[in-house]
């Protein structure tokens, strides 16, 4: 009897102890993540310290707490004109890809070779981006495959012009931010239950009927997850602009690799920098809010 209640009374010991081994192992899996979010916490830091202090053409940066370069922000031309050029370019590329892009994941979350087309999906991944750039440079050029294929068919009667324009840009974001539009979007299609479409078939509703009332309000998680991250890179992106736009698509992004690298202007590039975050946050927290009220609205 006595031995029978110890051993009752041992028994949740063990339990207990595998449990702390394995939130030990949790929080050590969670490590590396932590790592990388801090550091990045860290430098957004330095920079919104950076973006306090003045710039001499002399000594360069110096210590100081001032608005000066958040003021010089609001009435510099070339920073609005960076700005738009950002702004239309992102929107741009993300409505392309939730254009392109919802297809081919309804088509993804459809097939049963999901694993093999998921991973011909991203396996431009595996490619450096300043790799891919290049090879959209070559595809561009005036003996590129691009304006062979148009002259033989006789769309253009000459080669065109098409590096180092806005066009050139848009179409390697659209290359390199595809994936992010398409995996959201189908992983939310897989879920969805086939039988409510099949109940609407039923009920004599039409395919498109279907899509637009039952398929696409389902689906609006993975669309706002999908803008948001593409929407999101795209405003930040760097190699395309720089590489494809060489010098002619001025986006945030170069103009502040300009005031840091070139200028040495390293206040004023924080300055931008911070700037464009916080523009970034609040455009997606206002895009997400919308989209929440109209998701709220459809069920």
């Amino acid at each position: 009897m006595t031995s029978g209640i110890a051993a009752t009374g041992a028994g949740p010991a063990p339990s207990a102890r595998r449990k702390a081994r394995a939130e030990a192992w949790r929080l050590l899996l969670l490590a590396p993540g932590a790592a990388i979010i801090l550091s990045l916490v860290i430098a957004c830091l330095i920079l919104l310290r950076f973006s306090f202090n003045s710039w001499d053409p002399v000594r360069t940066m110096t210590p100081d707490w001032s608005l000066h370069n958040y003021v010089a922000l609001l009435g510099d031309s070339t920073v609005l004109r960076a700005f738009l050029t950002t702004l239309r370019i992102s929107v741009i590329v993300t409505v392309v890809c939730l254009l392109i892009g919802y297809p081919v994941a309804y088509a993804i979350s459809r097939s049963p070779h999901r694993s093999l087309l998921t991973f011909l999906l991203v396996t431009p991944m595996l490619m450096d981006v300043l790799i891919r750039a290049y090879g959209w440079i070559i595809m561009l050029g005036n003996q590129g495959i691009v304006n062979k294929l148009m002259t033989t068919i006789g769309i253009w009667p000459e080669p065109q012009r098409l590096i180092f324009t806005e066009l050139s840009v848009i179409l390697e974001l659209i290359h390199e931010l595809i994936p992010f539009m398409v995996l959201p979007i189908a992983n939310v299609l897989e879920r969805v239950n086939p039988v409510y479409s099949e109940a609407a078939m039923n009920l004599r509703a039409g395919p498109v009927r279907t899509f637009l009332h039952v398929t696409l309000p389902l689906s609006l998680p993975g669309i706002a997850a999908g803008t948001l991250l593409t929407f999101a890179l795209a405003m930040s992106a760097f190699v395309a602009p720089l590489v494809l736009g060489g010098g002619n698509v001025v986006t945030m992004t170069v103009l502040m690799r300009q005031n840091m690298f070139t200028t040495l202007n390293w206040p004023l590039g924080s300055a931008q920098a911070i700037a464009l975050v916080l523009i970034v946050v609040l455009l997606l927290a206002g895009y997400r809010r919308m989209l929440g009220r109209s998701t709220a609205g459809a069920q």
